[in-house]
């Protein structure tokens, strides 16, 4: 087995590849072994394929535990007064939920995502796990849920200072009354495609001054709805054709072309 992790590492992995999902590279890394097994293994008096071999091994093997095994790392972390919280020896950054502010919560973490947990280990929020030079996930709709629901509070929960610039001017220009609604439509936004299309959607509202939660829902659909383009109309010979009446100050003309009589007004 260590004989054959060499081979794959000289012959799969050099150059040292470079990728941006684990999981796809490690699909893509699976199906490359499934090819090489199509191939007689060396030292097999009978040029049998790997693959052929595999499956004699597959035959000696005892049953899998009825219960999988769990390899995800369970551990906890404590929130800052964001709702944020950080691992990796404070390299990278993730959100929580700013129901849980300054407390502890629990977290199951797998090569691929971070799962943020309540004290009865139900999820909050599931972020893509971070590698490298990437610093922060952040989910918004836990936030703007929470915060649609306490508007007044917006100023001073901290969420308000987590807004890109042009969200915070859009904020301050709604009306008190509408804040409420306006927030609801964000996340409604934000849930649908995601925080970076709401945003877009807000920048596009702060140029046109358009500071109610109606005109945010329309320019939203005239932007990301999908809606098909009619083809042009044909057979033009068809259509019904208008009639005109020559008709100028006098209703006799017009009781003529309407087959019944009429009267002026005055």
């Amino acid at each position: 087995m260590e004989n054959k992790v060499g081979y794959l590492r000289r012959n799969e992995l050099v150059p040292v590849p470079r990728f941006d999902d684990l999981v796809k590279e490690n699909k893509h890394l699976l199906d490359r072994c499934e090819i090489d097994m199509q191939r007689e293994h060396y030292d097999d008096d009978d040029d049998r394929f790997i693959s052929k071999l595999f499956e004699e091994d597959k035959a000696r093997l005892l049953p899998l535990p009825s219960v999988p095994f769990d390899t995800a790392l369970y551990t906890t972390a404590t929130t800052d007064k964001y709702g944020k919280f950080t691992l990796d020896a404070g390299k990278h950054r993730y959100s929580a939920s700013p129901a849980f502010c300054e407390s502890i919560v629990n977290l199951k973490i797998t090569s691929s995502d971070v799962i943020v947990m309540d004290k009865d280990m139900h999820e909050v929020v599931r972020h893509k796990r971070l590698y490298g030079n990437e610093l922060e996930r952040m989910d918004w709709l836990p936030y703007l849920t929470y915060i649609a629901r306490k508007p007044r509070s917006l100023r001073n929960s901290g969420i308000y200072d987590m807004m890109p610039q042009t969200m915070q001017i859009y904020m301050d220009n709604c009306e008190s009354k509408e804040r409420g609604r306006v927030l609801k439509v964000l996340a409604e936004l934000t849930e649908r495609t995601g925080f970076a299309s709401a945003v877009r959607t807000v920048d596009e509202a702060v140029r046109l001054n358009a500071t109610d939660p109606d005109s945010l829902q329309s320019l939203y659909r005239r932007t990301y709805a999908d809606v098909p383009l009619l083809p042009p109309l044909e057979n033009k010979v068809l259509l019904p054709q208008q009639k005109v009446i020559p008709f100028r100050n006098d209703l006799k003309m017009l009781d003529a072309a309407l087959k019944k009589g009429g009267v002026s007004n005055g």
